[in-house]
């Protein structure tokens, strides 16, 4: 891919699919593992998954026209 943006290192987040979504990117897959077994056992019950970041995906396609008479467009 030719938009450097794009380009992240490989990590995976913990989710469980009955509380909050996800927002801490684990750099290591042991990581996530060991935070995922943190978790379950202070939450007898219920389920955390580890899940990996395979690909991502970006539309860039705004187009922005300012007709103001001190924008650059020009007349």
């Amino acid at each position: 891919m030719s938009d450097n943006s794009l380009r992240y290192a490989a990590f995976w987040l913990v989710w469980n699919p009955g509380g909050r979504s996800p927002y801490f990117k684990h750099d290591t897959e042991a990581g996530a593992i060991t935070e995922a077994e943190r978790l379950a056992r202070t939450n007898p019950g219920e389920t955390f998954v580890v899940v990996e970041a395979v690909t991502a995906r970006r539309v860039d396609s705004m187009l922005r026209l300012d007709f103001r008479a001190d924008s650059d467009v020009p007349f």
